[in-house]
């Protein structure tokens, strides 16, 4: 069996409660209590703030601090000095630290050009694996300003120097198998590893009774949609008004929500709660999911619902719900950004009990695939794969 001596977790901040901290600290915990890996986590902006969540007192924490935030004071020239010189100390920290404990392993777990460089650097050094938990349009620079040529460019050697950094790397992971696709013009060979859920719960009501709550959670900001939701909601509303839409989360659109929830006299029905720690027992609280999100990296929270034995109705939006919810078995898919299609969706659930309850079963048990004991073998294969090639 290979021996994976040391693997190193490269991470900006650890300070956020964000679902990609969780899953984050998750798996490091994994690699340590059940393979016995020696895992380090490596953070630069972590600053005097705790790790948000329980860290297994096998992982080694370490932060060195070099705050990049700060340039951000400066004019420009001052700022690109700055950015410079912290670089340089991130990129000689990371090899002598990769140096003194002989690591097997990097992980970069997000797409930042600072970590990118970094981990480049490392070649022939170790193994570099990087991992993405966006899809591809929000990492690339698509849009520079009209008729900006200068900034074309920067944008466009932005993006070649992305790809160089990808192509170069021992490893590239994304989460879903559209996400993947959408990178095959730059490695054809990414390896799609799903993330894991947090909590399986061992028990679940039998026989649920009708509560005529619908729950989704997720931040209050363009990217969830909830604007649409309220839209679809709104026609929902006019045919089943004893219904309530529960949405848990804060975040910048908060006051425009609430006003279109006033103009469309919603009141009553939508209720806005700020993000709970204990969501699972709000999902056995609810009927079933509904996520109205314009874009997702995966979509976690639909699994964490379907674990709950709830299904979801969700927009096939790229790229994580078609990977999770089989359409008419465990819930259903929506076009994206249809709004009526949406309405109608979630009115067929609230009107069909029995196929509601069904889909539950079934989505509590397809979920299992992603529970921790089957998706951190798969990181296990590719860490031994990689050092088995080298040997």
């Amino acid at each position: 069996e290979m021996c994976i001596r040391d693997s190193i977790y490269l991470y900006r901040s650890l300070a956020a409660f964000g679902g990609v901290e969780r899953i984050f600290i998750d798996k490091a915990n994994y690699l340590a209590e059940h393979y016995g890996y020696h895992v380090y986590i490596i953070t630069w902006e972590q600053g005097g703030h705790s790790i948000v969540y329980p860290l297994s007192p096998k992982v080694t924490h370490v932060d060195w601090g070099i705050l990049f935030y700060r340039q951000y004071q400066y004019g420009l020239f001052k700022r690109m000095f700055m950015q410079w010189k912290m670089e340089k100390e991130f990129f000689k920290k990371l090899s002598n630290f990769v140096q003194t404990t002989q690591a097997d392993i990097v992980i970069g777990a997000s797409c930042e050009f600072t970590t990118m460089a970094g981990m480049d650097l490392l070649q022939r050094k170790t193994h570099t694996i990087l991992e993405t938990h966006s899809m591809r349009t929000s990492i690339e620079k698509n849009n520079p300003p009209a008729g900006n040529l200068l900034m074309r460019w920067a944008f466009e050697r932005r993006d070649k120097q992305l790809h160089q950094y990808i192509k170069r790397m021992s490893a590239f992971v994304t989460l879903t198998h559209n996400d993947a696709k959408d990178w095959s013009d730059i490695t054809p060979q990414a390896r799609i590893i799903p993330n894991m859920l947090h909590r399986y719960p061992t028990e679940i009501s039998p026989d649920k009774k009708t509560q005529k709550r619908i729950i989704t959670a997720g931040r209050l900001v363009e990217q969830k949609g909830y604007d649409l939701l309220l839209d679809a909601w709104n026609k929902v509303h006019q045919k089943h008004p004893e219904w309530i839409l529960d949405i848990y989360g804060e975040g910048e659109d908060k006051t425009m929500l609430l006003e279109k929830r006033k103009n469309l006299v919603l009141e009553n029905s939508v209720l806005f709660h700020p993000p709970t720690l204990d969501i699972y027992q709000k999902y056995m609280e609810s009927d079933f999911y509904v996520m109205s999100s314009r874009f997702e990296g995966f979509g976690l929270v639909l699994a964490e619902a379907m674990s709950c034995g709830i299904p979801c109705v969700s927009f096939d939006c790229p790229h994580g719900p078609s990977d999770i919810i089989k359409d008419y078995e465990d819930g259903l898919l929506v076009e994206k950004e249809n709004i009526k299609e949406l309405a109608d969706k979630i009115c067929y659930l609230i009107e069909n009990e029995n196929v509601r309850i069904k889909m539950g079963h079934k989505a509590r048990e397809n979920v299992k695939r992603f529970l921790p004991e089957n998706v951190m073998p798969q990181w296990k294969n590719l860490f031994e794969s990689l050092t088995y090639s080298s040997k």
